[in-house]
C-alpha cells in the first residue's frame, strides 16, 4: 500500500514487506488512523458488569503489543482491555517524519481513546510505556482514573547502554539515516537479539523461541530500524522527572528486583515522588508481564479493583449527602 509523504506517494514504501503481526492474548489487531498515522490496537471488546474503567496498555522502547501477549486475558477477565502499538512499532505506520517524542506517543494514545469515544480509562505502561503513560497523566489528568507502571522509564539518571549511546554520537551530524544503518547491521548478527532479550529478562526459561521470533520480525523491518534511531535522538525525560509531584492519580508502580535496564532503586524513587503511589517488588528483570504473568495480571486485578471499589464507595456516599 502507497503512504502519502507530504503529499506524494512513496513508491519505496509501496514495496515494503507487510509488518509481521501477532495475537495479543486472544485479541486480532485492528487499524485507525491517528493524526496521519496508522496506528494498530488490540480489544478485548468485553463490557464487565463491574463497569471499570477500560485499561489501555502501552509497550515500551523496541517492543510491541505482543508484549502483553500472557496477560492480556487475564486483564480481560475483569474488565475492556486495550493494548496499543506505538507509533515506529509493532503493527503500526513507521513515518520517516523523525517524530518520536514521547508527547507525540501520547497523543497517539489519547487519540485513540477519542476514536474509541472512552472519555477516561486507566494506563498501564512498560518502560517507555510508563513514561508515556505519566506524561499524559501530566497533560490531560482527567483522561486517566489509575496509573500501573511497570519498570517506568523516568528517571534522567537511567542512561541508554553503552552501545545505544554510540548510535546516538554516530548520528549528531548525519540525522537518523547512519544511526538506522547501524541498527540495520547489529539486528542481522546472529543471536544479537537473542541476547539484547537474555539481558532484559532476569529468568531465562522465558526467552522462548517464540518471543526472540516475534521480536526479531519486527526488529528486521528497515522502518522500525529508522523509528528507533529517531526515538533515541528525541527521547527525553527531564520534563516527566521533574514534576511527578503534580501526578495525583493512585498509581501502582512494580518494579522488578532485577531490571538490568531501569535500576531497581528507580521505582523506590518514584514511588516517594508521587502522592499516591505506592511500589511492588518483584523478583524479575524489566518485563514483569512476560516474565512473572500470573503474578503480574493478579497484582494488577487486585489493584484496580480496590481502586474501583473505593471509588464506589465514595461516590455513593457523596450520593446521600
Amino acid at each position: 500500500m502507497a503512504v502519502l509523504i507530504n503529499g506524494k506517494r512513496s513508491q519505496r514504501l509501496q514495496a515494503a514487506p507487510k509488518p509481521v503481526t501477532w495475537s495479543v492474548g486472544s485479541a486480532q489487531p485492528r487499524r485507525t488512523v491517528i493524526g496521519n498515522v496508522g496506528i494498530a490496537w488490540y480489544d478485548s471488546s468485553v463490557e464487565t458488569a463491574n463497569h471499570s474503567e477500560p485499561l489501555i496498555l502501552i509497550h515500551g522502547f523496541c517492543s510491541m503489543s505482543y508484549t502483553w501477549h500472557e496477560v492480556f486475558d487475564q486483564l480481560a477477565a475483569r474488565r475492556r482491555v486495550i493494548a496499543v502499538d506505538l507509533k515506529g512499532f509493532g503493527a503500526s505506520d513507521k513515518p520517516p517524519d523523525g517524530n518520536y517524542l514521547i508527547d507525540t506517543q501520547a497523543a497517539i494514545v489519547t487519540g485513540l481513546m477519542d476514536a474509541l469515544k472512552l472519555s477516561r480509562a486507566a494506563l498501564a505502561g512498560n518502560s517507555l510505556g510508563g513514561a508515556v503513560a505519566l506524561q499524559i497523566a501530566r497533560n490531560s489528568p482527567q483522561r486517566v482514573s489509575e496509573l500501573v507502571l511497570a519498570n517506568p522509564a523516568v528517571s534522567p539518571a537511567d542512561q541508554f547502554p553503552l552501545l545505544a549511546r554510540l548510535i546516538l554520537l554516530s548520528g549528531r551530524r548525519s540525522g537518523e539515516r547512519l544511526p538506522a544503518r547501524i541498527i540495520g547491521h547489529l539486528v542481522r548478527i546472529p543471536g544479537l537479539i537473542e541476547s539484547r532479550i537474555r539481558h532484559a529478562h532476569y529468568r531465562a526459561a522465558t526467552v522462548t523461541p517464540e518471543r526472540v521470533a516475534a521480536y526479531s520480525a519486527m526488529l528486521s523491518e528497515p522502518e522500525c530500524q529508522r523509528a528507533i534511531a529517531a526515538t533515541l535522538r528525541t527521547f527525553d525525560l527531564r520534563q516527566i522527572a521533574g514534576n511527578l509531584s503534580s501526578v495525583h492519580h493512585r498509581t501502582l508502580i512494580i518494579q522488578g528486583a532485577y531490571d538490568r535496564i531501569i535500576r531497581p532503586e528507580s521505582g523506590a524513587a518514584l514511588s516517594r515522588a508521587m502522592p499516591r503511589a505506592e511500589l511492588m517488588m518483584l523478583p524479575c528483570g524489566h518485563a514483569p508481564q512476560e516474565e512473572m504473568p500470573a503474578e503480574f495480571a493478579r497484582i494488577v486485578n487486585e489493584f484496580l479493583e480496590s481502586v474501583s471499589a473505593e471509588r464506589s464507595v465514595h461516590e455513593n456516599s457523596l450520593a446521600v449527602r
